[in-house]
């Protein structure tokens, strides 16, 4: 997909636009790049329009674009202007949940509906911090390096490292589960992931006052997930009681495989083709 740069008044970022009909905004999670699909391209195929912004620190956004959520909302809302469109409904993958949270609860009026889908919601786990600045900090390139390489020679092995930190589960009885398919798209995520300085800046992010979010919000959560716990879940509810939260029958983070995955495609697709509160109430 080609990619945009667009040098806005605190840095360069990277986007691409793509399709026609009512626009998505797209934020995808750590270490997820231009390259990486965990299926959401396909929304274009259902009508439509898909924004994707690179957040801070991946891909050509340069980190001063936003260090925190809060200061990219603005630069998120200034892409928007550069390409008119009013209104999006936004979803907010895995770690880009604060990102996501911040545009809604800043710009509101720029927003129809907000999706998490296995989105953070909650602080870092401290050792999660410690374990990841270990990886991918300093040495990111070379760590994740060393993964495409030994994907193409033992993608068994690291799927199996990889996913142990993704499930709750026996990691060997996943991946008996896997269908070919599933696994192209593990196979795929892995190989096009890339932390750069973004995962050491989403590290350090906190999440807003959800409590303004007015907005209709849909939040698809698994209780097998080792690295967004379905406590997310509970606590997007507490704090947005409107809310409404999918329980995803998957054996893991990635919820978009596995034997629910057609129904996380269709909640998805229910949700956004629902009218909002006010078109309702005008229609």
């Amino acid at each position: 997909m080609a990619s945009t740069l667009l040098d806005t008044s605190k840095g360069i970022v990277e986007f691409s636009y793509k399709g026609i009909g009512p626009a998505i905004l797209l934020l995808k999670g750590g270490h997820c790049t231009r390259e990486t699909d965990l299926s959401h391209s396909s929304l274009i195929y259902e009508g439509y329009s898909l924004l994707t912004i690179s957040r801070p620190g991946y891909d050509y956004t340069e980190a001063e674009a936003g260090r925190t959520p809060d200061e990219f909302a603005d630069t998120i809302a200034e892409v928007l202007d550069h390409l008119n469109i009013k209104k999006v409904s936004v979803i907010a993958v895995s770690a880009a949940g604060p990102t996501g949270v911040s545009f809604v609860a800043h710009h509101p009026e720029r927003v129809d509906k907000l999706i998490l889908e296995a989105a953070l919601v909650s602080p870092w786990d401290a050792k999660q911090i410690r374990k990841a600045k270990i990886l991918f900090g300093q040495s990111e390139r070379a760590v994740w390096g060393g993964i495409h390489t030994a994907m193409k020679l033992f993608p068994e092995f690291v799927m199996k490292q990889v996913l142990s930190e993704m499930t709750t589960e026996n990691v060997d009885d996943f991946l008996n589960e896997l269908t070919p398919n599933d696994r192209r798209f593990i196979y795929d995520m892995l190989m096009s992931s890339q932390s750069e300085n973004g995962f050491g800046l989403d590290l350090t992010h906190t999440i807003g006052d959800m409590t303004q979010i007015k907005v209709p919000v849909l939040g698809m959560y698994s209780k097998k997930d080792k690295s967004v716990p379905y406590t997310n879940a509970l606590l997007l509810k507490s704090k947005i009681p409107h809310a409404q939260i999918v329980e995803v029958d998957a054996d893991s983070h990635l919820i978009w495989i596995g034997n629910d995955a057609k129904n996380v495609w269709n909640k998805r697709l229910n949700f956004l083709t629902q009218p909002s509160a006010k078109e309702a109430h005008h229609g």
